[in-house]
């Protein structure tokens, strides 16, 4: 049996006539079967270039007239809206029989954290900190048993699970009073960061609050207090050094102002690989080092800019900076380790070196472009050209995972009047959200879409749709990324 199906499509006339399609009875031939005068049949033509098939879902930037007066900065009505009318309720996996002795929710909890969110923290199925180090120490060190239970909470409110709602403030609450009771004590150890870097890891995952700084900072500055006395120590030690040197670094590409990021030099360890992908942030700790410096760079010259134009020395030296870091770019060398085996590993390690790139010119057009002729701007846009469309090919090929999430923002605010760029990106981002719906995804979203309403709300002005004469016509110097820093936002 065949379906019936029924459908309206309106044509016009012209188009018709123009297609050789006929309008109701009227035909090519009368009745006495001679042509018709005045009608030519016409050959067929494929649709002008400007009309758009539309395959999918369409996407709806919604733009406000609170958009065009610079009222929207903060934009918390719209934080949540992706997920209020979605139910991306999932049934938690049942308890495993070693949790028997906990209560039932907090054996489901701590399932959830490992068979659930541990998984898609690490890009390697044979290297998972969160599963060799973090989980057994939950269960003799309460206050990371609370912090790992407060995640697992967290997440499944995030996921409109409202069970869990209130255990995940009690667990958090519990956890940070486990810690103030611990640096009474003075019995400060590795147990005690890996609570600090899960409570950096929930506030994240939780909305990006001010807080995972605050988490992060502290780390940071205990790791090189306690002494690793054992290999497994000293693993711990690479682990939790690796997190919060990664999430700085990526939170600075990202920081609400110039002013606010101080210059910051960070030391790996001696036996630390810079060429060796980690299997947790996707990239080598060579690759960081250079995003690190492309941002201290940058924000000093904004500085400066932000007081007085800069001199040629300086210029020169701004574009000396410049090429040496691009040239790190080029020459710099990934290897996935031998512990970790992953066959995306070391595509998304390139995927993240050619951000970078296009990182280091979003970050440096601003204040060179004014310094170059008309030939050498062109030559620079068909290069970035270049380098998104690689980028775009690139991550088609990975799945939807949170360690792309810093590509994505970069690709969403150097490409804003590619329509199909932004559907890929907001389509990328609304199935990252769908799966665990982490706080910095969200706001990585609405960043994103702020650099959209903004491009197309100053088309008019510009009256071009060129990513390079926008910045022209912006003499503030600020680019289409930097223009939306509003709030820390992890992006690692």
């Amino acid at each position: 049996m065949r379906a019936c199906g029924y459908g309206m499509k309106l044509l016009w006339q012209e188009d018709a006539i123009q297609r050789g399609i006929c309008l109701g009875r009227e035909g090519t031939w009368s009745k006495s079967g001679k042509p018709k005068s005045g009608k030519s049949k016409a050959k067929h033509q494929s649709p002008p270039p400007y009309f758009i098939t539309i395959t999918k879902e369409p996407i709806f930037l919604h733009t406000g007239y609170r958009h065009f007066g610079g009222q929207s900065d903060d934009d918390q009505d719209e934080e949540d809206g992706n997920e209020g009318g979605q139910q991306l309720y999932q049934k938690p996996p049942p308890a495993l029989s070693h949790f028997s002795a906990l209560p039932t929710d907090e054996a489901y909890l701590l399932d959830y954290f490992i068979s659930g969110i541990c998984p898609n923290c690490s890009l390697s199925p044979t290297h998972n900190p969160y599963l060799r180090y973090i989980t057994p120490m939950t269960f003799v060190y309460p206050p990371l048993h609370n912090a790992v239970l407060s995640i697992a909470a967290t997440e499944r409110q995030l996921l409109n699970d409202r069970r869990f709602e209130k255990q995940a403030w009690w667990y958090k609450a519990q956890a940070l009073k486990g810690l103030q009771a611990t640096i009474a004590s003075g019995s400060i150890g590795w147990p005690f960061i890996a609570a600090v870097l899960m409570l950096c890891f929930g506030d994240i995952a939780d909305g990006c609050n001010d807080s995972w700084r605050t988490h992060l900072r502290g780390g940071l500055t205990l790791i090189d207090q306690i002494n690793a006395d054992c290999t497994e120590s000293q693993m711990l030690r690479k682990f939790c050094l690796m997190y919060f040197v990664a999430h700085d670094i990526m939170g600075h590409t990202a920081s609400s102002s110039s002013s606010s990021l101080e210059s910051t030099s960070y030391t790996w360890l001696e036996d630390d690989s810079m060429e060796e992908i980690d299997p947790l942030m996707g990239c080598s700790r060579g690759l960081l080092d250079i995003i690190n410096q492309i941002s201290d760079i940058s924000a000093n010259v904004e500085r400066i800019r932000s007081s007085r134009a800069l001199s040629a020395e300086e210029l020169q030296h701004v574009d000396q900076s410049r090429s040496r870091l691009e040239l790190a770019l080029r020459n710099l060398r990934q290897h996935v380790p031998s512990t970790a085996s992953s066959l995306d590993l070391a595509l998304v390690a390139e995927a993240k070196r050619t951000t970078a790139l296009l990182y280091l010119y979003d970050r440096f057009s601003s204040f060179m472009l004014s310094s170059t002729d008309s030939e050498s701007s062109d030559i620079a846009y068909r290069h970035l050209n270049r380098l998104i469309h690689s980028l775009v090919s690139q991550l088609e090929s990975l799945p939807v995972t949170a360690t792309l999430l810093w590509p994505l923002f970069v690709l969403g605010n150097v490409s804003p009047d590619n329509e199909q760029h932004r559907r890929f990106v907001l389509e990328r981002l609304d199935n990252l959200i769908k799966t665990r719906n982490l706080g910095s995804v969200r706001l990585a979203r609405r960043l994103v879409e702020k650099t959209y309403r903004t491009w197309d709300l100053q088309l008019d002005e510009c009256g071009s749709k060129d990513g390079l004469n926008l910045r022209r016509a912006n003499p503030s110097g600020s680019s289409s990324v930097k223009s939306l820093r509003g709030k820390c936002i992890s992006l690692a």
